[in-house]
């Protein structure tokens, strides 16, 4: 037996819309002994879908769709040429004969799409304090006129400690309601004011910008804390790894100016996990910084901190000038020796000094967690007081009253105890404590104040247990009254963060999970929707829009079925609405390689975290057999277990299932011979993180050494590059944690997502792209009608893609929505088989 012809696409195909498409010969249907055949001619190369239909206009048979003219001949059963004859044997998609006459030929050729609707986003979605193996950051700030400035990453519950992650800047007006997204920058921004991007240059002269990770939209990296107030006009990042501060104008220009902290040369010991604390004093010219010092990862005593760094040590430094900052004060603390006081670990990522502000004297303030006090210095550097506080870890001053606000927070090896906002009236041994208000989970990590009015605001985020919270607290005097507290987060129906998706066609309806047992659903057509009951990593619509479920929440679990209604379905031939094995890895929520249900109702899913394989269960719920068997190994799984495809690596991801029973998946890497589309030549991003769709025949296939294996597998029939990203290639820890998924529809055509050129291509079962749609764009991008009308299509960072018969629904990781766009045909025609 001949093995079968391996097709990959190395060049375009040729481009719609050079000559409109047009029938030379228009479509002729007509009956014959076997059914029935239609045939038809394109005048120029482009694009034909084949289908037949009902009485009632539904498709009952998928029958070829493909690119004519190409360089790659079109799948079966179309042929090479621009002239078609295909027939049809009278059954219907599952080999069954045909209900629902008389029927049909509907031919359709000129695919496009056009922008849709968005579905599910919302300004109001995000985290502010929070970050995986960091002290909870700040991300507020407030300008001059009261306005509220919030630092809002997607929702990603990873791990890792790489400091890259995907922030947005949206400004609020002084009573919390969104007015604008300032970063990342909308596409209109003129390159030269893309300040911190690298903008990439592609024939269509679209912006452009370079991705920074595999593992999350990161498009610009200026630092993961913010100072509380502008500076000169300027949103200040904190930028700890890499030892800068970065003044970000908010006048239009998007200025950009660094100022490095510390030089290398300087050997600043400071592990990763302390946030360095900042605050300026009132003409801008000098930074002042804590929580600066070279403690162990375990500290037990003071022996272990640096005596070049120690902790307590205050440092100053003329922004004027490119000297590094100096001593400028040390803290005193007790003879551990007679009075022991808690060590800094990476645990509780503190340090003696903690806060730090300056009122509008000039004075600075800093938080002693050891003493338990605030100390006040002059600018001089001599103490003026020292002010009782409870572990007070942030501190701010009110610039006419000198009250102090402080954030009083125990230091903990273990959880995250709660803090509480404090205001103290005067300073050292005669001070009182004349407010307090008690805060729930984090709040308080995030701090800033709002004193343009009479009334004082404190803006405080952080995380509770009803997820990220934004609380706005005024100061009436005599106490602390909060005036809402539902400013983030309040919508539980819409989307938090993309991370899987999939559609039911049949009643047009999307859904999409967070990874971690969140799932929304959408009406396609309405956008209407939200938050579901049922919890599962991921999920699979099957035959009559039944859910199969990965579990209820966890990476490991079994395949859950429910129906259209979200009630539990049992199989006919068990009772039982669960069964079979499934198993992920957690990262990034829980970090699952797809599953699939095909037409007939079996089940395909990829189980395990880096060496993995395909598995499959049939419509009854048992194991399909297969030629293959692999050794299970992790969790508690032992034993033998069938496997369709072995080897399959855990930095990929989706799985898809044709009508035909093709397997296909996703794997890191680019054929050799492939070339990235213009602009992306030199693209590290591209080529680190952009990986190939496999198809395999229905009996599989398995990791091979031999030297016609397709990136290391036998038994590939087809190869699709261009989907991405997956992951690997700047992750902490090289996480495997970020799997695209992409989509295969009754006629073979692959949608495949690519969140490195912010696009979706449309290809036939050959691997000819019939449309490539989609560029960046941030959340002001609202769609044509929008005041950020461009691009058409706005794609922040496609994740991934479903199909309906009449749209497309596009997972945007970046702006937390769904994006639908509307298939278009040039001409169509049907014929009714008489």
């Amino acid at each position: 037996m001949r093995p079968c012809a391996l097709v990959i696409v190395l060049w375009p195909a040729v481009a719609l819309g050079a000559e409109p498409a047009r029938f030379a010969a228009a479509p002729r249907a007509a009956q014959d002994a076997q059914g029935a055949r239609v045939a038809f001619a394109l005048a120029a190369p482009g694009d034909v879908e084949v289908a037949v239909l009902g009485a009632n206009g539904r498709v009952v048979r998928h029958l070829a769709a493909g690119m004519l003219g190409a360089h790659t001949p079109p799948p079966a059963p179309l042929k090479p040429g621009l002239a078609q004859d295909l027939a049809w044997d009278g059954k219907d998609d599952l080999g069954g004969p045909a209900q629902g006459g008389p029927f049909s030929f509907r031919v359709r050729s000129g695919m496009g799409v056009r922008f849709g609707r968005l579905i599910g986003g919302s300004p109001y979605t995000g985290i502010v304090d929070q970050m995986p193996y960091r002290a909870p950051v700040n991300g507020l700030a407030v300008d001059g006129d009261g306005n509220l400035y919030v630092k809002l990453h997607s929702s990603v519950g990873s791990h890792g400690n790489s400091g890259l992650w995907p922030w947005h800047v949206r400004k609020f007006d002084r009573n919390g309601q969104y007015l604008a997204t300032l970063l990342p920058y909308p596409p209109s921004t003129v390159p030269e004011r893309a300040h911190g991007m690298t903008l990439l240059s592609t024939p269509e002269g679209a912006f452009a910008p370079a991705n920074q990770s595999s593992l999350y939209p990161v498009l610009y990296v200026f630092g993961n804390e913010v100072f509380n107030r502008l500076v000169d006009g300027a949103l200040v990042f904190v930028h700890s790894e890499h030892r800068q501060l970065n003044f970000f104008s908010l006048d239009g220009s998007n200025a950009l100016r660094t100022v490095a902290m510390w030089p290398p040369e300087a050997k600043l010991q400071c592990p990763r996990w302390l946030d360095i604390q900042v605050a300026f004093s009132p003409d801008g010219r000098f930074a002042y910084y804590s929580n600066v010092a070279g403690t162990a990862y375990d500290g037990k005593k003071p022996a272990d901190i640096s005596p070049e760094w120690p902790q307590g040590r205050i440092y100053r430094q003329d922004l004027t000038t490119e000297a590094a900052p100096s001593r400028f004060y040390d803290l005193e603390l007790p003879d551990w020796e007679e009075r022991p006081y808690w060590m800094p670990s990476a645990w509780d990522k503190k340090t003696a000094a903690a806060g730090v502000t300056v009122d509008t004297k000039g004075n600075v303030l800093v938080c002693d967690l050891v003493n338990q006090q605030v100390i006040e210095l002059s600018p001089e550097g001599r103490k003026l007081s020292a002010t009782s506080a409870p572990w007070p870890d942030k501190v701010m001053v009110h610039p006419r009253t000198g009250d102090l606000y402080v954030v009083s927070r125990k230091v903990s090896r273990g959880a995250l105890p709660p803090g509480a906002l404090l205001k103290v009236t005067g300073r050292g041994p005669t001070a009182t404590t004349t407010a307090e208000l008690a805060l729930q989970g984090s709040v308080g990590g995030s701090f800033a104040l709002d004193a343009s009015r009479d009334v004082p605001v404190l803006w405080l985020a952080g995380g509770s247990d009803a997820g990220t919270r934004l609380l706005r607290v005024e100061d009436r005097g005599a106490g602390f009254v909060v005036t809402g507290d539902q400013f983030l987060n309040h919508d539980p129906d819409a989307i938090g963060f993309v991370g899987y998706l999939d559609v039911d066609p049949e009643a047009e309806l999307v859904y999409v999970t967070n990874t971690r047992g969140a799932v929304w659903r959408y009406h396609g057509e309405t956008g209407a929707g939200g938050l579901l009951k049922i919890r599962a990593v991921d999920l699979a619509v099957g035959p009559a829009g039944l859910l199969y479920a990965w579990g209820t929440g966890s990476y490991a679990g079994p395949v859950v079925r429910y129906t259209r209604g979200l009630e539990p379905a049992p199989l006919p031939a068990t009772g039982s609405h669960t069964y079979g094995s499934l198993y992920g890895r957690a990262g990034r929520g829980c970090s699952v390689c797809g599953m699939d249900v095909d037409a007939r109702g079996r089940v395909f899913a990829t189980w395990g975290t880096n060496d993995c394989h395909v598995h499959g269960y049939d419509a009854a719920g048992a194991p399909l057999p297969s030629p293959r068997t692999v050794k299970l190994g992790e969790g508690d799984h032992k034993g033998e277990a069938p496997a369709l495809i072995t080897g399959v690596s855990g930095y990929g991801g989706s799985l898809r299932v044709d009508l035909a029973g093709n397997l296909y998946i996703v794997q890191q890497g680019l054929p050799k011979d492939w070339r990235p589309p213009a602009g992306y030549e030199k693209d590290e991003a591209y080529h680190q993180a952009v990986g190939t769709i496999l198809k395999f025949g229905p009996a599989g296939g398995e990791r091979s050494r031999a030297e016609d294996a397709v990136l290391g597998f036998r038994g590939v029939i087809a190869a699709y590059p261009g989907c991405g990203p997956t992951s690997r290639w700047r992750c902490d820890g090289a996480c495997a944690c970020t799997k695209p998924r992409f989509d295969v529809d009754p006629y073979g055509r692959l949608y495949i997502p690519n969140a490195i050129t912010f696009s979706v291509s449309v290809r036939d079962n050959a691997g000819n792209e019939i449309v490539r749609f989609g560029h960046y764009g941030n959340l002001n991008c609202q769609g044509p009608a929008s005041p950020e009308p461009k691009p058409e299509i706005p794609l922040g960072w496609p994740v991934a893609v479903g199909a309906s018969e009449g749209h497309l629904y596009v997972g945007d990781c970046l702006n937390h929505r769904i994006v639908r766009v509307d298939r278009t045909y040039q001409v169509q025609r049907l014929c009714p088989i008489e």
